[in-house]
C-alpha cells in the first residue's frame, strides 16, 4: 500500500500531465492572491498547509516567508531536488517574483499545525541537549527561525519529515546547508537523530516537552547537563 506521500505525488504528476497544474494560477488577477496560488499545492500539503497526515510532507503554515521564497527558487533551479516540487515550480508562475512573494506571504501568515506527528517520546532530554548545542544558535531557542537570514522555522514540524531531512541533510541539500550543521549531523547516532527530530516536533506546543530546561534570563538554554 502506498503512503500518502507517494499517493499525493502520483496525483500531482497526473494533474500536471492531463489538466495543467496551474490552470487555476493562470486565472489569477494582476494583483497576486496567495490563496489562489496555493490551490495546486493542496494536493500534497492539504488545504490548511499542515502537511500530510502521516507527517512525511511538511507543514508550510507559519513558515518564515523569506525561507519559503528561497526554497521555491531553489526547487525551480534544480539546486534542491524533489520531483513533485520541480514539476510545480517549473510553471511560469514561479518566474514571477511577485507571485512567489505572494504565495510565501500567504503561507507564513497561516497558523502552524497545532498537532504535528511526533516520535516515540523517548530520550527527549538528549534531544533537547542536542538542539541547544547545534540548532538553537541559528534556529532560535524556540525553533522559530529568523526572517532576515532565511533560517526556517522547525518548531512543530512533523517528526517523519524532520527525521528524513536530518538523515539526508548532507546529500539532500548539498552545499545549501551550513557545513557546521551537516558535520554535526554526520557525527550523531541514529538514536540522537531520532531524539532531536522528536524534540523539535514538540517545540511550540502548549504542553512543554518532557525534561524541558527553563531558559535563563538571557533567553538561552543552560549548558547541557548529565542525566
Amino acid at each position: 500500500m502506498r503512503s500518502p506521500y507517494q499517493r499525493c505525488r502520483a496525483q500531482l504528476l497526473q494533474v500536471a500531465l492531463t489538466l495543467g497544474i496551474f490552470s487555476v494560477a493562470q486565472a489569477v488577477p494582476s494583483v497576486s492572491d496567495g490563496s489562489r496560488l496555493y490551490r495546486p499545492c493542496v494536493v500534497c500539503h492539504q488545504p490548511n498547509a499542515w502537511g500530510s497526515p502521516d507527517g512525511a510532507i511538511p507543514n508550510l503554515a507559519g513558515q518564515q516567508e523569506r525561507y519559503l521564497e528561497k526554497q521555491l527558487a531553489l526547487f525551480r533551479s534544480g539546486a534542491r531536488v524533489d520531483t513533485a516540487m520541480q514539476v510545480v515550480t517549473a510553471h511560469s508562475t514561479f518566474s514571477n517574483q511577485d507571485d512567489i512573494v505572494a504565495l510565501a506571504s500567504y503561507l507564513s501568515s497561516l497558523d502552524a499545525n497545532p498537532n504535528p506527528v511526533k516520535g516515540s517520546g523517548e530520550h527527549l532530554r538528549g534531544g533537547q541537549e542536542t538542539f541547544a548545542r547545534i540548532c538553537a544558535a541559528c534556529h532560535g531557542v524556540a525553533g522559530r527561525g529568523e526572517r532576515g537570514n532565511r533560517v526556517p522555522r522547525i518548531a512543530g514540524q512533523h517528526y517523519p519529515y524532520l527525521r528524513r531531512q536530518i538523515e539526508a541533510a548532507a546529500s539532500l541539500h548539498k552545499d545549501l546547508a551550513p557545513p557546521e550543521m551537516t558535520t554535526a549531523i554526520r557525527g550523531m547516532s541514529a538514536q540522537e537523530r531520532d531524539a532531536l527530530a522528536d524534540y523539535i516536533s514538540r517545540l511550540g506546543n502548549s504542553e512543554a516537552p518532557p525534561d524541558s530546561n527553563p531558559l535563563d534570563e538571557a533567553g538561552k538554554y543552560p549548558p547541557p547537563y548529565s542525566p
